[in-house]
């Protein structure tokens, strides 16, 4: 009973999943041997890079934004009148680590404008990679 109530709600969290989050989680394992001239062939200049002892950091960073609209059916406000419009913030810092000419690893750091996790930004950056 316990496992049908795990998998019943989990189900719907299975279900939000983006493809271009898949790709970023796929990337983590898949991108691994890329060549530099692989990688920048099919993610773009990076942002930034960096050298340490021996070892390559190049940065990618990608963000979003989109605008939503909501009306309440509460009624008007003086504040709002009943309208709330806010903004969907997301980015992503992608990091590979390059040793000897190839990736040996692959990081993601993304975000929302709320601080909530998300990997979907991460994707955009990677999705010619990953195919």
């Amino acid at each position: 009973m316990r496992r049908a109530l795990s998998a019943v709600l989990l189900l719907p969290l299975a279900a939000c999943a983006s493809p271009l989050a898949d790709k970023a989680e796929a990337a983590r394992t898949r991108m691994i041997g890329f060549t530099a001239e692989q990688l920048q062939a099919c993610a773009g200049q990076p942002t930034a890079t960096n050298r340490e002892n021996g070892i390559d950091l190049w940065s990618y960073f990608r963000e979003t934004s989109r605008s939503a609209a909501a009306v309440s059916d509460v009624g008007y406000t003086p504040t709002n009148r009943g309208e709330a419009s806010y903004d969907y913030f997301r980015y992503c810092e992608a990091i590979f680590v390059l040793q000897q000419g190839r990736v040996t690893q692959v990081e993601f750091r993304g975000r929302t404008s709320t601080g909530r996790e998300t990997l979907e930004p991460c994707g955009a950056i990677v999705q010619r990679c990953v195919p």
